[in-house]
């Protein structure tokens, strides 16, 4: 871009993402097509004003708060033969691991190759099946409006997948995703483009993780679409370290009769501001959304869902359950989005929060914006502690304070516990539970 150019513009640069590092990814080896994707996106990303805590969105989190100043992006990661295995690896088909200094995708079997599935970096994909990228990456599933961050991520992203699971295909077994990031005072910017061909079926996996004692940065963004009566499911465990810092973008485009099943998971960060959207596009289009979140210590926590319907004749169902001990903090906002013309949705939206500490804080801003009507759109919220009735039960019964407290605090999360397809991952999520308890 040139400088005649950038001067004509009201330029808002991120300390140290400016056009001296922009000039410096793009003149990496690359597809094309991706070249002018970023330079799209670049240009976007200079005229996006950099939020602040005076935007409605970013009052209760301020961006003042993640250190993007002093974080260094992490080089375009480069393609390896292998990385260690983890301990669930051949629970899936495929596996794809990212560390700092490289990427691998790890194949246990010839599966996905039978089934035609693609699973590759985006690199390789723009290369090898450049219509399907340049269709779906930067896509209809991301708003018509960019926020400083969603423009961020499409700029400067250091590494990309891309995964497309062709018509009539059922993938049971899937593709597990594993980030281990160990360098410190790094940004890592991940791309997952995901595209789930009519009536298929397919389910995929996502661990990420951090060293607890370095600082880190990453500002993910995930794009999925689900195609005509195709069934796709995504399940995202976040344990990112201590230091840890995290602003994701999500985006998840339904069309008719297809169903979109999204759960998250949120344990990891210092600090963590993350937006999930969902728009049921197509007539009999269904989302369900399902978090847990678990603040403890001075951590803080900041959700925001979007439930949107476009189109008549769809369901969306979410339920977000949270808690914060110590003086950790969390923030729900969630919001209902009728289009005009969306008549007989039926979306409901559910946010519980458990405060367990006197310095403890739980925010819960559940909404509707409503430009239909003949429909049925509805939310609820709750804020509290344990209850007293059910812990004496509990210690009638004969377990001591501590047991009762713990039984409760996990009975509240296994509604979406049980919803988790994989094992290893419930597992995972009980561990984090009952060290937030023990802390």
């Amino acid at each position: 871009m040139s400088e005649a150019l950038l001067e004509a513009q009201a330029v808002d640069t991120l300390p140290g993402f400016d056009e001296t590092l922009f000039a410096a990814i793009q003149a990496e080896p690359q597809p094309e097509m991706l070249k002018r994707k970023r330079e799209e996106a670049f240009k976007d990303y200079l005229q996006i004003a950099s939020p602040t805590n005076r935007d409605e969105e970013w009052r209760r989190t301020d961006p003042a708060l993640f250190p993007i100043a002093e974080v260094k992006r992490l080089a375009t990661l480069p393609q390896v033969d292998a990385l260690p295995a983890g301990p669930s690896d051949d629970e899936f088909d495929v596996v794809i691991a990212v560390q700092a200094d490289g990427f691998a995708i790890m194949r246990n079997n010839d599966t996905p190759e039978k089934l035609g599935i693609t699973i590759s970096s985006l690199a390789e994909a723009a290369e090898q099946q450049p219509e399907l990228v340049e269709h779906y990456l930067q896509g209809k599933a991301l708003p018509a409006t960019s926020g400083k961050f969603e423009a961020f991520n499409d700029a400067f992203w250091n590494v990309g997948f891309f995964v497309h699971i062709p018509e009539k295909v059922e993938w049971e077994r899937g593709l597990l995703i594993r980030y281990h990031i160990t360098e410190p005072d790094s940004l890592l910017a991940p791309r997952l483009v995901v595209v789930a061909g009519r009536n298929s079926r397919a389910v995929i996996a996502e661990h990420l993780e951090s060293a607890d004692d370095i600082r880190f940065v990453a500002v993910p963004e995930r794009e999925l679409y689900v195609d005509e009566s195709a069934n796709f499911k995504l399940v995202s465990l976040q344990e990112w370290g201590a230091q840890s810092y995290q602003i994701t973008n999500d985006w998840g485009l339904v069309q008719r009769d297809a169903n979109l099943n999204w759960i998250t998971l949120n344990f990891g960060t210092t600090r963590s501001k993350m937006k999930f959207g969902s728009d049921v596009a197509g007539p009999g289009s269904a989302a369900d959304m399902d978090g847990i979140f678990f603040a403890s210590g001075d951590q803080h926590m900041d959700q925001r869902t979007l439930q949107i319907h476009s189109s008549p004749d769809t369901y969306s169902r979410l339920l977000y359950k949270g808690a914060v001990k110590d003086i950790g903090r969390s923030v729900y906002q969630g919001l209902i989005i009728a289009r005009p013309g969306a008549i007989r949705v039926d979306a409901y939206q559910t946010n519980n929060n458990l405060v367990l500490d006197n310095g403890a804080r739980a925010d819960s801003i559940p909404g509707l914006l409503i430009d239909a009507d003949d429909l049925k759109c509805s939310h609820g919220s709750t804020i509290g502690n344990l209850d007293p009735e059910q812990l004496f039960y509990l210690r009638s019964r004969g377990l001591d304070e501590e047991a009762a407290r713990r039984a409760l605090i996990l009975g509240f999360f296994e509604e979406v516990i049980d919803r988790i397809p994989q094992a290893f991952i419930r597992d995972i999520v009980h561990r984090n539970i009952e060290a937030k308890m023990e802390s």
